[in-house]
């Protein structure tokens, strides 16, 4: 893979990758850094087939190609046009829909700009992706949680939007967001940009900053929901958040079970209080205006976690567009089912969102 400075712009991000030659052999170092391996029998010894661009033909006569069993698997479409729409998803801070995604790459359906899309959006979760703790490498950092709430989102109301539990043809998501503080005065500039900065959390009666604290947002998870229950509440916390972490929460007794599972529990008391978690709920404003700037707010229910999950992946690499886009070529080189556009339309098609499983019994007494 070669060396050379990152691109940081479209034209040296094209420049880069001008030519099929160059996409084959750039995903080829992503899906086998350490060198071929025969994905049906295991072995190094291989050569190139020169009559198919990207295949190799091991020892044992098996023939693969470079994006046989990922995300591009059977794709027709050339790689540079993955590779732009890759950049696009991974880099654009307001996201692009599917209209945007097909006049930009030059697409004649529209049908094929949206399975596209949701196919690089099926690589935007890894498989064992590490958990929220709150941890970061600012030393000027001196507080971290993680909050975490539901909140919900989408759908359309007929008058006057309602909102909170019981609000009608909305989705309910669970949100964590770690939260970075530090004395006012000192360390990270105001993070405008991504509308981090300066929390009004009440800590003993008083707001983060009438005692001199300053907040970023660290990274998010969010995961369509049931319910508000602490069965559903856990487990999404479980996957999420390592254990010990501060959490911090409103007085929704659903949370108790979350103490007794290991975590440090702090509350602020929602009523009387128009943004008790107000780090959250500057990500989950961002969350909404996207779906509603970018795609006009017309996100089927049932595609919902895919934007969750580009959302997610996008806010957390925010500052480092060329790590994103290596990430998405990276994770669709897996070797996992490909999205079909009749998975799609059919509704078969479950969008990744990896869980830990059953949660063990005892946590959910006295809610």
């Amino acid at each position: 893979m070669t060396s050379t400075k990152p691109p940081e712009t479209l034209l040296q991000f094209a420049s880069r990758f001008r030519t099929e030659k160059q996409c084959i052999a750039y995903l080829y170092a992503l899906r086998w850094p350490n060198g071929f391996v025969c994905p049906k029998c295991g072995t190094t010894k291989a050569g190139p087939l020169k009559a198919i661009p990207g295949a190799m033909e091991c020892e044992n006569r098996h023939m693969t190609t470079v994006t046989a069993g990922t995300a591009l698997h059977r794709s027709k479409i050339p790689l540079q046009t993955w590779f732009m729409g890759a950049w696009l998803v991974a880099t654009l801070k307001p996201g692009i829909s599917a209209v945007q995604f097909q006049r930009q790459l030059g697409l004649t359906r529209l049908e094929t700009a949206w399975t596209m899309l949701h196919k690089l959006r099926s690589a935007l979760v890894a498989p064992e992706r590490d958990k929220l703790n709150g941890e970061c490498g600012n030393p000027s950092h001196t507080e971290h949680w993680i909050e975490i709430d539901e909140v919900y989102v989408g759908g359309k109301e007929s008058g006057k939007e309602r909102s909170g539990r019981g609000a009608e043809s909305k989705a309910l998501v669970m949100v964590a967001v770690e939260v970075h503080g530090w004395p006012a005065g000192k360390g990270d500039p105001a993070d405008d940009e991504s509308g981090n900065e300066g929390g009004t959390r009440r800590r003993g009666g008083k707001a983060d900053n009438e005692i001199g604290l300053r907040t970023k947002a660290g990274r998010c998870r969010m995961r369509i929901v049931e319910d508000g229950k602490a069965a559903t509440i856990l487990p999404f916390i479980l996957d999420n958040v390592e254990r010990g972490s501060v959490i911090w929460t409103d007085d929704n007794p659903a949370y108790n079970a979350a103490s007794r599972a290991g975590y440090h529990r702090m509350i602020t008391v929602a009523k009387g209080d128009a943004n008790p978690l107000p780090t959250l709920g500057r990500v989950t404003t961002n969350l909404k205006r996207w779906l509603i700037g970018t795609h006009k707010g017309a996100v089927q229910a049932q595609h919902l976690q895919a934007y969750l999950n580009e959302f997610t992946f996008r806010f957390n690499r925010r500052d480092y567009p060329w790590i994103a886009f290596n990430r998405v070529l990276s994770l669709a080189a897996l070797g996992r089912p490909a999205v079909e556009y009749e998975g799609l339309y059919k509704h078969t098609w479950i969008h990744p969102n990896p869980t830990q499983g059953p949660v063990q019994a005892g946590f959910f007494h006295d809610e």
